[in-house]
């Protein structure tokens, strides 16, 4: 009985190192993410800083690859075609749910891609040209919309795409009114446009104008959130004027279905660690994403996911432009 016990004991001990052993994920070469969007944009300059802070935690180059166009679905397609094995992730916002419901995609991405870790939840504004805004004469938000409903059609606003995130949050954030869309073909354009007084106002992450606004340039007028900022006190919030909008860019991390769990683990870890890091901790005030929760753990991003493509199908079934309904 004794012998039995004791080979028991050791069997026992043996597979629950393995288990241990199997459980732990170490990098052995570069990793990828691969960045939809272009450099020196809002995502590239959230994922780029982040990428370093990685690479001194896993002790592996982490490299930020920039597949354009499509609105973010050539680098969806590009990731597709890699192997799931633990070294190319791609990072994602709530356009990509956008592109997946309006059929622009080969695949499902709602099922073919899994959400990692949220590594920043940002929050969008509504910005305003100081040149057009001395010349019409409003001064905030509420000014802005008294001012539009008197003079229909006569304020322009810029745009870069009406069917991602940004369009979405602009287009509820003027509901009811009666507004110029301007199309522009990059960020660089608009800023340039606001700057200069041609276009009236255009929607951003804080983040991405941070340095026009400090300049005097532009001037926030709204913030779409549950509440004002603190980097922006005497900015009036969506919510306080009962603007039932506060959509903003929910930047993370996204894995191909099939991606090792061991190994979205332990990015998932190391990306905690580089948030707590000071380094990262000054990134995220710098960037205004310390206004609201950022970081995120798998189970609660992939809920809170859910939640986003639940609420971006209503809004493009009320558009009429849904293509791929997965809430019938």
């Amino acid at each position: 009985m004794k012998k039995l016990l004791c080979a028991v004991l050791a069997l026992t001990l043996v597979f629950g190192f393995a288990m241990t052993a199997s459980a732990e994920w170490k990098f052995e070469r570069k990793v990828s993410i691969v960045c939809p969007w272009g450099v020196g944009g809002g995502a590239d300059s959230t994922i780029r800083p982040m990428a370093t802070l990685l690479k001194n935690i896993i002790g592996q180059e982490v490299e930020v690859v920039n597949v354009t166009g499509g609105n973010g679905v050539t680098a969806v397609e590009y990731v597709y075609k890699q192997p799931a094995d633990g070294y190319t992730f791609m990072l994602g916002t709530q356009s990509l749910f956008m592109q997946d419901m309006q059929g622009t995609m080969s695949m499902n991405f709602k099922t073919e891609f899994l959400p990692v870790a949220r590594l920043v939840h940002a929050i969008n504004i509504l910005a305003a040209s100081k040149v057009a805004m001395d010349t019409k004469g409003y001064h905030n938000f509420s000014e802005f919309i008294k001012y539009v409903r008197e003079h229909p059609f006569e304020v322009s606003v810029g745009m870069l795409t009406s069917t991602g995130l940004d369009g979405a949050g602009l287009k509820q954030a003027l509901a009811d009114l009666d507004v110029l869309e301007i199309p522009y073909p990059g960020g660089s354009e608009i800023n340039s446009a606001l700057v200069g007084g041609h276009v009236d106002i255009m929607i951003s992450g804080t983040d991405e104008i941070e340095g026009l606004i400090a300049a005097g340039d532009i001037l926030p007028i709204l913030a779409l959130s549950e509440q004002r900022m603190k980097r922006y006190p005497n900015v009036e919030c969506s919510m306080e004027l009962g603007i039932n909008s506060v959509l903003g860019p929910a930047r993370g991390i996204f894995a191909k279905k099939g991606t090792p769990q061991e190994a979205m683990d332990a990015l998932t870890d190391a990306i905690e660690k580089a948030v707590q890091d000071p380094t990262g901790q000054a990134f995220l005030v710098q960037g205004c994403y310390d206004e609201r929760p950022g970081f995120a753990r798998q189970a609660e991003y992939t809920a809170d996911c859910e939640k986003d493509y639940k609420l971006l199908s209503d809004y493009l079934k009320s558009e009429g432009i849904l293509k791929k309904d997965y809430y019938k």
